[in-house]
């Protein structure tokens, strides 16, 4: 995987105004602003925290945490039209935050740097997840934690429909569990594991009925075509959830003091 990735064209600057059309201004995950500040909530960061942000997206998240919790935020993202509109609308901001153009497989960061490392849906892309996780413990201070959330899905899948999903996604997925126990193998302390499916179906259906209801609004700017796409892609999801292939989990993990 290089940097400037655009996933077959999910990301593309097109693509990427598309999905923020649902997910909501400067997010593209599921929930945006509402889900994301439910994460914020569970945090108690000191003033000026050092927050590593993987998978930045627009920076929706990264603008949170500096606004919210007083947080130096770094955000880096594979997708290159990703960070050229996050820096684009950081410098119309005041806060401490920066994005960067990288592979978090492939950067390296002095040891004991951040409070906080923290992901949303970003870590699905990455294959290498125990490689990543030892990186992520060394760069952490002591006492510091790790919080992402990331699609996940059943220890053993059922449907070809799914699996297809997966694949054509370019995803790779691990049971939350399993999630779970690569932190722990790690060396993380106090992991916690939470199934947020329920939720997801939730998000999802109102974010799809919102498209449906603002399908004027949206028509603006683009089209029929990527109207259905958005429209079957997000049912697609729901069903897989409610298979019980699709699984969407919170993990919350902290390096000892």
């Amino acid at each position: 995987m290089s940097s400037n990735y655009d996933n077959n064209g999910q990301y593309t600057r097109h693509s990427i105004l598309r999905y923020e059309k649902i997910f909501g201004e400067g997010f593209v995950s599921s929930g945006g602003v509402k889900i994301t500040q439910s994460f914020c909530d569970r945090l108690d960061l000191p003033k000026g925290a050092k927050v590593l942000d993987i998978g930045s997206g627009l920076g929706g998240a990264a603008f949170m945490l500096a606004d919210q919790c007083g947080a130096e935020v770094h955000g880096v993202d594979l997708a290159g039209e990703m960070i050229t509109i996050a820096q684009e609308r950081a410098e119309k901001q005041a806060y401490p935050v920066t994005f960067a153009l990288g592979d978090i497989r492939e950067l390296s960061f002095e040891e004991g740097t951040f409070d906080l490392i923290w992901s949303r849906d970003a870590l699905l892309h990455i294959p290498e997840k125990r490689e990543l996780f030892e990186k992520v413990l060394t760069w952490l201070k002591p006492g510091g934690e790790v919080m992402f959330s990331d699609y996940s899905q059943a220890p053993n899948p059922k449907t070809d429909g799914f699996k297809e999903y997966v694949k054509t996604s370019g995803y790779h997925l691990l049971d939350p569990e399993t999630y779970g126990g690569i932190l722990r193998e790690v060396g993380f302390v106090n992991v916690l594991v939470e199934d947020w499916t329920p939720s997801f179906i939730e998000v999802l259906r109102d974010e799809k009925q919102s498209l449906v209801d603002k399908k004027e609004i949206f028509l603006k700017d683009f089209t029929e075509e990527d109207l259905d796409y958005l429209g079957k892609r997000w049912e697609q999801k729901i069903q897989y959830c409610l298979d019980g292939d699709m699984r969407v989990g919170l993990w919350q993990a902290f390096k000892a003091k």
